[in-house]
């Protein structure tokens, strides 16, 4: 029979955001090296904290932890996280069980959770209790890694020892022997001291970068992606093509912005102008739209001295911070710069004049405020084409896209119908007049900010049954052009979203 519960009040805490959310258009998703962790895999952080005990404290090797921090610094709330690295090993060291009672192998292999050569020396002690009056035969495992919280899990039964590692941010226990034989008696203790060591990385490239690419459009929630170590692990017209396919990836998703920093090394105004020349050469408006370049980089506080950062992650969290206190359709710009001390470079007022007409948003340092943001323009704002040139159109637009993709999603293998195209504009609809009620679409009236048309003008009776097509024209409110997108609905082909 079950026990009667207590009474009283009962509290149960739920992780805050432990869910994904892909119609947030804060969520942002970086790219790049840090000290340890999964490589390739993505990691979803809700702040510095978590992003600490996944991929370990920042140790000057790269830009990507600074970039991460300076993004919760500086009001972000969501962050995937993807490690890169290129061919790399995890140190590891041997333990020797023997035919001691209670375990389920002789030997077993000691593996650090992520390759690079960050746990090399760790050490790993271990100690065997035999069974007494107390209880069973029992396991203390206790790991020191340089730079990182000392482990100790204590009272491991020897058979689950493989299990009870698993919690571990830093070891994995690797069987790698044969069961030890039954019924013999062993010694009453055993302790081991082993050592770490053959831990080894290298530089990610173009591959490496090409499956990042990949693995972030697999994710539905980011809408921002920042690359802080590319331009270091890679340059000329490598960097300059990888460029181009994460941002052809971006143009073919229709939902996120990516923000992209100037090479280190590249300061002089000429060298920069060169730069975002060679990214601009194509002239393809819609892919450039899926882009803005911020520069300098920063300065920021790193223990008791300082260094030179990306903005990418600062500027994602400006633009988080905006997002949830005005709404994506407000330009990201004029805003403070939080967790950093100075600019890398500064211009005189000319440079900054050129800098600007080639598309590139500068990051000032005025008198009174600090440092702060300033343009709200992707990198297509010199070819002068009103859908793609300004942030704050783009952005309207991947919130409108993600916002019709949840509506239109369940409709997609229902036939061709009346009945089905209503409930399509109906669904639509109840987006954009969400959007025109937050002062995201310009005119006084619903009927003067957005258009929907699903109707046989557009689907005729001609057409397939499996087929169904909606457009929806919208005015932002600022600026003042039409978005124009057309839906296609298709059992076969799913959901497809075309920008027009």
């Amino acid at each position: 029979m079950a026990a009667e519960p207590l009474p009283g009040v009962t509290l149960t805490f739920e992780p805050r955001g432990s869910g994904e959310e892909p119609l947030r258009t804060d969520v942002a998703v970086l790219l790049g090296r840090l000290r340890r962790g999964p490589v390739g895999t993505p990691v979803r952080v809700e702040s510095w904290r978590e992003t600490v005990a996944a991929f370990g404290q920042p140790d000057g090797s790269s830009a990507t932890p600074y970039a991460l921090r300076g993004f919760f610094e500086n009001g972000g709330r969501t962050a995937w996280v993807v490690r890169l690295a290129g061919p790399a090993t995890a140190a590891e060291a041997r333990w020797t069980v023997g035919e001691l009672s209670g375990f389920a192998h002789q030997r077993y292999r000691v593996v650090a959770s992520g390759p690079g050569p960050w746990a090399n020396g760790g050490r790993v002690f271990l100690r065997y209790q035999a069974s007494t009056v107390a209880g069973p035969p029992t396991v203390t495992v206790r790991v020191r890694v340089p730079g990182e919280p000392v482990e100790t899990f204590a009272g491991l039964p020897p058979a689950d020892v493989v299990t009870g590692l698993a919690a571990s941010r830093l070891i994995r226990l690797i069987p790698d022997g044969p069961p030890p034989p039954p019924g013999r008696p062993g010694p009453l203790t055993a302790s081991w001291e082993l050592t770490l060591d053959g831990g080894t990385e290298s530089a990610p490239g173009r591959a490496e970068y090409a499956d990042a690419i990949t693995t972030q459009a697999g994710l539905p929630e980011p809408a921002l992606v920042a690359v802080p170590d590319l331009g270091t692990d890679l340059t000329g017209a490598v960097h300059t093509q990888t460029v181009a396919d994460l941002l052809g990836s971006a143009r073919e998703l229709l939902d996120r912005l990516v923000v992209l920093d100037v090479p280190p090394g590249v300061s002089a105004v000429d060298d920069t102008l060169a730069w975002v020349g060679a990214l601009t050469a194509s002239g393809d408006a819609d892919l450039l739209g899926a882009a803005a370049v911020y520069h300098p980089p920063l300065v920021t506080p790193d223990g008791p001295d300082t260094r030179p950062v990306p903005a990418s992650g600062h500027v994602l969290g400006v633009i988080a911070r905006l997002d949830a206190e005005r709404g994506a359709h407000h330009t990201p710009a004029n805003a403070v710069i939080l967790e950093a001390v100075d600019l890398a470079t500064t211009y005189p007022e000319p440079q900054e004049a050129r800098l600007f007409d080639a598309g590139v948003n500068l990051l000032r340092c005025t008198r009174g405020r600090g440092l702060t943001v300033w343009g709200g323009r992707t990198l297509s704002a010199p070819l002068r084409d009103s859908r793609t040139r300004f942030i704050a159109h783009r952005r309207l637009l991947h919130l409108l896209v993600r916002a019709v993709r949840r509506a239109a999603s369940p409709l997609v293998f229902d036939i061709n119908s009346p009945e089905l195209r209503l409930a399509l504009v109906r669904a639509v609809t109840s987006v954009l007049l969400a959007a025109h009620r937050a002062g995201a679409l310009a005119g006084s009236r619903p009927e003067e900010s957005f258009r929907v048309i699903c109707d046989e003008t557009n689907n005729p009776p001609e057409q397939e049954p499996a087929l169904t097509v909606c457009e929806i024209d919208v005015a932002p409110a600022a600026p003042m052009e039409f978005i124009h997108i057309r839906l296609i609905l298709g059992a076969d082909r799913g959901l497809e979203v075309i920008e027009a």
